[in-house]
């Protein structure tokens, strides 16, 4: 073996070429990179065994080169064609799984070339030529040289067709790297194309390879100087890598075929752990979302899930994938963190929830406030009424007597004396009861505590209402006032709130029956209370009306009878009285079933009597 100058440039050439394919097998996880480590190997192995062809001085040691060389150039062309497919990105199909699809040939291709002996379909014959200091083979081709041939052309032709749509849609500043990419598949394309056109311009030497060596350069070019792989015309990458938002492709079988960095970080892997596997391993921590979207094309909605010891929500949307002619490819799979924007939203929606809660107290206390005034404009129009009518009266029968009084007898002249009275003490109370209310509301309201006999009051209060109990025919019945003796409080509220409830009863019932009740009771902690009661037979109290009834001035919103005239005021200032003494006042009543009335206080006196109240129903005592 002799190396002449030219062979031994050749085989420094293919030295050389390792360290390009190197280079770009470090960063064989950027798109084209690994074709392109490809190339470089298969440039590699052409020219060193075509270096090494030249130098032979024998048949069968040039034969074997040339067989060697054939890796080269078999591996070379579908190189070409996946780095053009990777780097561009035109053809999604062409991923690196499918990619050995392209190498059936090029395997059959060394099959055929390697078996030649046996059947010459790839060469009929080859023969040995020594031209000065080179040795040359020249052949006749088979059939399937040219169906290999004719394939080589159709990945190399194929590739610069995808380079150059994809220059005329790269911005001007990445000309030049696309521009020496082009020069690389030229340069060997163009030598090759003369050497099976006879062409030999070189001592008949193939000027491929040489083509290649230029190609060669050109790459090196492209590396260290415009930095391909470094600021490569893929600007999609850069703006991919620099989302936010997670971001992964996904094959129509399943694989990903593209992830970014965002979306790395989420699944707690580096990109060239995640690209070429499947998605459904790669998304195991989370086997309630692989499950959902297993079979899901195109999806947008909000969902929880558990990251590290945290719940987090995001914003999964999903597209489908469609290549150009509409065929589908796969999905996209694109999800934002919206932890901090739920957090934000359920903030708004509880202060939101707060401002209408304010609102609704701000409307009721206005409606109440409203409320409040139209009943004391209805109370001062009612007293209008019930102080004018007691003073006409009064006014009319002292006019009587002035005129008359030496006219009418002594009986005539006691009935109108008697008329003035009534007037006289309904308009007393009338006063009485608004002043009242107005102590109660201001907070001036005191308690006067005495020992006072409980039968006495109620024997005080029945026989007042006996009167208004006899005008309408009503039956009074008292129960239990012997069992209970004396005890300590405040007699005169006892009193006028036992008052109101009787004279109600009396009032509101006709040709009926009265029952006023006390019992003493143990209540809770062994302390002890009484429990006064008032039933009637009456006609009751509307549903509408118990929710109104211990308002001040509320009767005057009443449509009722002047023989049951009043102020309003009268359960309003009981219930005061019994909250204010630490009890309470309750009243139940249905229409046509009567009412019962019940205030309860508690004892604060040794001197009473438990009395056997096992005997009282409980509807009696309440």
């Amino acid at each position: 073996m002799s190396f002449s100058i030219t062979s031994f440039l050749l085989l420094m050439l293919s030295i050389a070429a390792p360290g390009i394919a190197g280079y770009a097998w470090q960063r064989r996880s950027l798109p084209g990179a690994l074709p392109l480590s490809l190339m470089a190997f298969s440039v590699a192995i052409w020219l060193c065994g075509y270096a090494t062809q030249l130098s032979s001085l024998s048949f069968p040691p040039a034969l074997w080169w040339v067989r060697f060389q054939f890796v080269g150039i078999v591996a070379l062309p579908v190189a070409w064609l996946w780095f053009a497919a990777e780097y561009t990105g035109s053809l999604p199909w062409l991923n690196r799984r499918r990619v050995w699809l392209l190498g059936i040939v090029p395997v059959l291709t060394m099959s055929m070339m390697l078996t030649n002996d046996v059947h010459r379909l790839f060469w009929q014959s080859i023969t040995l030529i020594i031209k000065g200091p080179f040795t040359l083979v020249e052949a006749v081709h088979g059939v399937w040289f040219w169906v290999h041939t004719a394939y080589s052309y159709l990945c190399l032709l194929a590739g610069t067709f995808v380079l150059l749509r994809f220059i005329l849609r790269t911005p001007g500043r990445f000309y030049a790297q696309v521009g020496v990419l082009l020069t690389v598949v030229i340069a060997p394309l163009l030598a090759n194309v003369l050497d099976l056109a006879g062409i030999r311009i070189w001592g008949g030497l193939d000027l491929t390879p040489f083509g290649f060596a230029v190609s060669l350069a050109m790459l090196a070019w492209n590396l260290f100087r415009l930095r391909m792989f470094e600021i490569r015309p893929i600007a999609r990458d850069m703006v991919l890598q620099s989302m936010s938002d997670g971001i992964m492709a996904v094959d129509e079988h399943g694989w990903v075929v593209e992830v970014n960095r965002a979306a790395a970080a989420l699944i707690g892997l580096p990109p060239t752990q995640i690209v070429g596997k499947r998605a459904r391993d790669i998304l195991a921590r989370w086997p309630e979302m692989v499950e959902r979207y297993r079979e899901v094309r195109e999806a947008a909605e909000e969902v929880e899930v558990a990251v590290g010891t945290e719940r987090r929500w995001f914003d999964v949307r999903i597209l489908p994938i469609f290549d150009a002619r509409r065929t589908y490819r796969g999905r996209l799979f694109v999800w934002r963190d919206i932890s901090a924007e739920r957090r934000f939203r359920a903030e708004l929606q509880r202060n939101n929830e707060r401002l209408l809660a304010v609102q609704q107290e701000l409307i009721a206390a206005r409606d109440a406030a409203e409320a409040g005034n139209r009943a004391k404009s209805a109370f001062l129009a009612h007293m209008s009424h019930e102080i004018r009518t007691p003073l006409t009266a009064i006014a009319g029968y002292c006019h009587l007597l002035e005129t008359g009084i030496e006219r009418q007898s002594l009986a005539q002249t006691r009935a109108d004396l008697e008329a003035i009275r009534v007037a006289t003490g309904h308009l007393l109370d009338l006063a009485n009861n608004v002043l009242e209310m107005a102590q109660i509301e201001s907070g001036q309201t005191t308690l006067h505590e005495a020992a006072f006999d409980v039968a006495e009051i109620v024997h005080d209060v029945t026989a007042a209402v006996r009167p208004l109990l006899r005008r309408n025919r009503n039956r009074l019945v008292v129960v239990g006032t012997d069992a209970v003796g004396v005890v300590q409080g405040d007699a005169a509220k006892v009193r006028q709130v036992l008052l109101n409830l009787v004279s109600n009863a009396a009032k509101f019932t006709t040709d009926g029956e009265v029952e006023v009740g006390v019992v003493c009771e143990v209540a809770e902690e062994d302390r002890l209370r009484l429990r006064f009661w008032v039933r009637d037979t009456g006609k009751g109290i509307a549903p509408e009306r118990m929710a109104t009834l211990f308002a001040p001035f509320a009767i005057a919103e009443e449509d009722i009878g002047r023989e049951q005239r009043g102020a309003g005021l009268g359960l309003a200032i009981s219930q005061r009285y019994c909250r204010l003494m630490g009890g309470e006042l309750t009243i139940e009543s249905a229409p046509g079933s009567g009412t019962l009335a019940a205030f309860w206080m508690p004892v604060r006196a040794a001197q009473v009597a438990v009395a056997d109240v096992s005997h009282y129903s409980s509807s009696q005592i309440r």
